[in-house]
Order: structure tokens, then sequence, then C-alpha cells
């Protein structure tokens, strides 16, 4: 399956007459030019091995050095010497370009990714990990443990999932989620499982939210989907965006939505690789669009230079109205702060 390159098309075009304050930072346009040409070169049905190490899939070195040490402490404390039957029967990818690892690598990783499922699995009252398998669509780094496929994708999904206070709509006749650059939508996936009767809306921009709506589509096949399109009020999509249980808009037309309508916003690892007035603005479209609780995850110290400035955790422009449930640093990504807002 190939990425549908006049979907991609249509977005970016729309995308250069969307607001500046939409457009992409520079940050994003490098990753972005990056992102089509690795789409170009190994596939749509390679990404897990291409575009995703630059989403939240992290590499060997990225794993010693920032998240090892939380998840080994945890596996020292309950030692189950079962991690070191972990298999990574394809850690030589295949493909030009896209991840492949030798074998010291490859052993590092299978057993990180087998401790963070431990650790995961003790912190999971819904069962979520024996229940969701990774997809394999976009040919993932799949370890195989205690019987089934996982991934580090997956348990970093349904951690933010209970952050976020995803099983607190377990039991709620109808959740609405938006997210705001969603990667490939790994999250969606979990959400979309876990609460059968949830919507789920990525606002994003290429080639992500085109990769988004691709792999979404595909492992949803029965679902409706509302999917990306021109449009200039939202009066005239409105019967089909609600009846549709997965939704994609591109990162302006949030302006287009009404006000008040999700349960729950979430952004994970973007908000630090925009301007300073992109933040502002999002927060404030979040702000109107919300009307329940803000999920967020990013660096403590941006990374994100290029854009010409450095921002800490503290000088997120928070609404003054929003009420702060808590802000603590990752428990597992210990480089990242976590925050739940009720907005």
């Amino acid at each position: 399956m190939t990425l549908d390159e006049r979907a991609l098309t249509d977005l970016l075009e729309e995308m250069k007459d969307a607001p500046e304050v939409y457009r992409p930072s520079i940050f994003w346009e490098q990753l972005a030019a990056v992102g089509v040409r690795q789409l170009k070169d190994s596939g749509f049905e390679n990404f897990k091995r291409t575009v995703n190490m630059k989403y939240f899939n992290w590499n060997v070195l990225g794993i010693i050095r920032h998240q090892l040490l939380p998840v080994l402490r945890q596996w020292l404390r309950h030692p189950d010497w079962e991690i070191f039957t972990a298999e990574f029967p394809d850690y030589r990818s295949g493909r030009p370009g896209a991840k492949t690892f030798n074998v010291v690598s490859a052993a590092i990783y299978k057993v990180y990714v087998a401790m963070l499922w431990e650790y995961m699995a003790a912190r999971d009252p819904l069962g979520l990990l024996k229940s969701l398998p990774e997809p394999t669509c976009g040919n993932p780094s799949l370890i195989r443990y205690k019987n089934q496929w996982v991934s580090q994708d997956v348990c970093n999904s349904v951690h933010e999932f209970y952050s976020a206070g995803g099983h607190e709509g377990v039991n709620a006749r109808e959740w609405n989620v938006a997210e705001l650059g969603a990667g490939y939508g790994r999250l969606a996936y979990v959400f979309l499982n876990a609460l059968p009767t949830s919507t789920y809306c990525i606002i994003d921009i290429p080639p992500a939210l085109n990769i988004a709506q691709q792999y979404l589509t595909e492992v949803f096949p029965k679902e409706k989907v509302f999917c990306f399109r021109r449009f200039k009020r939202y009066e005239d999509i409105k019967a089909e965006f609600e009846s549709s249980r997965i939704r994609f808009l591109a990162a302006h037309q949030i302006e287009l939505l009404p006000p008040k309508q999700f349960d729950l916003f979430v952004n994970i690892s973007s908000l630090h690789e925009m301007s300073y007035a992109q933040i502002e603005n999002y927060l404030a479209q979040i702000n109107r669009v919300c009307r329940g609780r803000f999920y967020t995850k990013q660096w403590r110290v941006s990374r994100a230079t290029v854009n010409g400035f450095v921002i800490k955790e503290s000088e997120y422009p928070i609404p003054p109205s929003w009420t702060t449930l808590y802000h603590r640093q990752h428990p597992i990504q210990r480089m990242f702060f976590e925050a739940l807002y009720q907005v």
C-alpha cells in the first residue's frame, strides 16, 4: 500500500494558503521535507521504520540516554527473568533507508521493550497491553514477548492514555477526543479500542496528517472516517463530521470548529517545536474548543532551537483560567514533563 500522493499534494497546497500562525515552523518544515523524502524512498509500507523514528519511537541510543534507568529500576525491584526470552526476529528491515538494527542493538532493544511492557503491565488496570497488539501496518519493530507482539509505541501510548485520564471515559456514553500533532495516530489507536463509544479528531500538518489518515483508515476499516478536505464553514461539513468516529483536519481548520466540543484535548511532544506565537495561538484555540481537560507531554527544555528560541516547562503560556490537576516529570522519559489541566 502506497501513500495517497494526491491527498498529500492537496494538503500541502492548502497549507500554503493557511494563515502564517498555522504554517509549519522552521523545525517542522525541515522535518516534513525529510518525511516526504522517506515516504518516497521507502514507501508507506515501511513508515514505522522511517518517518516514525522522528516521532516517538526511540532508537537504542535514545533509550539508553533518556529512559532506560527508570524502567530498569522498576525491573530490579521485581525481577522477572522472562524478559530475556523476548525475540526480535525482524531487526533487519530489508529496505534501503528503513531502520535496521545490528545484533547488539537488537538485543538491547528487545530487552528494553520487554521491560517497558512489564513496567506498564503493572499499571494497566484495564489490561490494554494484552488486548492491543501493535498493528503490522507500516512494518513496525515488533518484539515477540509472552506469546504476543509488543512495541514501545503501544506501551508509551497506553501510559499516555492513563495519564490523560482516558480510563475515566470507559463508562461514558461518548468521549470526544482531539489531538494536535498526532504523529501516525498511535495514541488514537489505543483510545478508539479502549473506548468503543469515543470519537477521535486529529489536527495536524502534512505529511503526518496524511500518514495518520491512511493508517487509521486501514486499521479501522469498519469505522466511518471524515477525511481531510477543504471547507470554509463548519455548517457545510457538520453532519458528516459529527457522524464520523475518526476525523482529520488541517491545522488551521481548528478555527472553524464550534466551541466546547471536546472532552479531552491532547498534545504530545510538538508544542515545543513551534514558535512562541504558534504555542500561544494553539493554547487559545484549545481553550475555545475544549470543554474538559488538556493533557500535554513536552521536553522539559526545548530541543527545537532551529526555531530561534528555547522554551522551558515553566514558560508555556497556560491560560490563567485553567486548573492544574498535576504537573510532573515524566516517570519513563525523564527529560519530558507531563501535565493535565481542567480547561
